[in-house]
């Protein structure tokens, strides 16, 4: 037995029964990074996703945690594990492969540098990072940014963290959808796909590494950037009979694969499918159903199986059935342009975060779900924070005829006017104690204005409109006039007008796109 350095880390090597058995590693990992054993056998198998069972149990300090490796292409095998916890771990392999089964080690996690809050988590009916960091979900929309040139896709990375996006809704499969109208035109072939064969004519049990291994790239391309990557497993946009092609075994094979690769990365989420519930009928016509594949089966599957817990949700069309409540589901993930009056509706029968993850997209197409105006688009996603969510927004435009291009498929460059807005916008509500704070009903219309309020220690009021003659209530009502320190910005111009002292019963009027934060003064 002996090590051997290499540019990753330690290459363990022994001999077993006259043949090479060897690992690679890095001795040190920081907290909530991705850990990586990878092996090498020089056996050969007909399927070695069917022949082939890796897992690996790492302990620390008598904390036991088992992963499911998987299979990388070639003649290599890999192992992923995150560790939550500073300190010295071990690991054994376990395989019916004799050249991995029994291997052991040794690794050491660091401290998180700047920047790594870890994965996010549920916090009642919002959402924190590992350490305690609230998360503000901003999300957006890239379906099928993944396997695009790279000159696109660097495009794309630089768009999300321009805008401060925070979550990006990105498919794991190729996407075809020409629209309602034949107005978009989804076509493009990924250089590789996901399962061996030929289109409508693909190997379900033999999957191709070269594709998972460009997908978690870009996983990992968002993680460098703090983005999460809401990793959506199934939609029915496809002309390549992938999604028709795969029966229930194929699903949690699958399933499995991706759990394998991708958990160990921080910042995925799960999300079972885009529109789940649309499907055809025997003769082939568009309808709505909940039962185009096990569902529940595949949720519980994720929860059980991803050592992790990340958040899982499931996506309904704007038609159909909004996800029922699950012991799974962390959250919920709904399309519907009612960002406010549904939103309270689903925060108060779930009593879970919730996210309206599409309420129609910014842009200039025929078909309605992609041609709303900026003022639509930032006035959906103030109301979903103003009714105690989340947003996903996404933007449809098509430019010089370009029918292609879309940057809510294919990534590219954001051209709207709702983007910038929204990156304004996030940091307002990212200066209050969001997660704190409560629908304020006194100073809401429904209409014209919108409030949270902390007690009658903070506000944050949100006017679309005019009002004229009206103004907002703040404070307590015992008879005392306490300060507040009121910022005022104009939310469309994404500008901090004023910065002032207001007493009790001052008048704040209500003004077109105009939102407030009052924090009273103590002391």
């Amino acid at each position: 037995m002996k090590f051997a350095a290499t540019s990753s880390g330690l290459l363990f090597i022994a001999r077993y029964k006259g043949r090479c058995r060897s690992m690679d590693y890095s001795p040190i990992v920081e907290r909530w990074c991705a850990f990586e054993v990878a092996l090498q056998s020089v056996e050969a198998f007909a399927n070695p996703f069917l022949e082939v069972w890796l897992e690996a149990t790492f302990q620390k300090e008598g904390k036991r945690k088992k992963v499911s490796g998987f299979y990388d292409g070639g003649s290599s095998w890999k192992v992923r594990f995150m560790p939550e916890e500073e300190g010295i771990y071990s690991f054994r392999l376990s395989s019916n492969l004799e050249a991995f089964n029994g291997l052991t080690g040794t690794f050491a996690c660091t401290g998180a540098q700047e920047g790594n809050h870890g994965p996010v988590r549920v916090n009642g009916m919002h959402f924190n990072y590992a350490d305690g960091t609230p998360f503000f979900a901003m999300g957006t929309t890239a379906y099928a940014w993944t396997y695009r040139p790279e000159a696109v896709r660097r495009q794309t990375l630089e768009s999300f963290s321009r805008h401060g996006f925070n979550k990006i809704r990105m498919l794991v499969f190729p996407k075809y959808y020409r629209g309602g109208d034949n107005d978009v035109n989804v076509s493009y072939d990924p250089p590789v796909f996901p399962f061996a064969g030929a289109s409508n004519a693909f190997d379900f049990q033999t999957l191709l590494p070269a594709y998972f291994q460009n997908f978690e790239e870009r996983v990992k391309d968002l993680m460098k950037l703090g983005i999460e990557a809401d990793v959506i497993l199934f939609h029915p946009y496809d002309r390549w009979g992938i999604d028709r092609g795969m029966r229930q075994e194929d699903d949690v094979r699958y399933v499995k694969y991706l759990i394998s690769r991708l958990a160990a990365y921080r910042n995925v989420w799960w999300s079972l499918a885009n529109e789940y519930d649309i499907d055809e009928t025997e003769d082939g016509k568009f309808c709505v159903g909940t039962d185009r594949k096990q569902w529940d089966l595949l949720g519980a599957y994720i929860y059980a199986n991803d050592p992790y817990r990340h958040p899982i949700s499931n996506h309904n069309f704007p038609l159909g059935y909004i996800y029922p409540d699950r012991h799974w589901l962390t959250h919920v993930s709904y399309q519907h342009p009612d960002t406010y009056t549904l939103m309270i509706e689903l925060k108060n029968a779930y009593r879970k975060p919730v996210i309206n993850d599409e309420y129609q997209y910014e842009g200039n197409i025929r078909d309605e779900w992609g041609n709303s105006d900026a003022q639509t688009t930032v006035l959906r996603h103030w109301l979903s924070a103003l009714a105690g969510g989340y947003a996903s927004h996404g933007e449809v435009f098509k430019t010089e005829g370009n029918d292609q291009d879309l940057f809510w498929s294919y990534g590219g460059i954001l051209v709207g006017d709702s983007g910038s807005r929204l990156k304004f916008m996030k940091q307002i509500i990212e200066s209050c104690p969001f997660q704190e704070m409560k629908r304020d009903p006194k100073n809401t219309d429904g209409h014209h204005y919108f409030a949270l309020h902390k007690g009658i220690d903070e506000y944050l009021f949100f006017c679309r409109y005019d009002l004229p003659g009206k103004s907002f209530w703040f404070g307590p009502y015992d008879g005392s006039e306490p300060e507040y320190e009121a910022e005022i910005y104009d939310v469309w111009n994404c500008v901090a007008k004023e910065k002032k002292i207001v007493r009790k019963g001052s008048l704040l009027p209500i003004s077109a796109w105009t939102a407030i934060r009052l924090k009273r003064i103590i002391g």
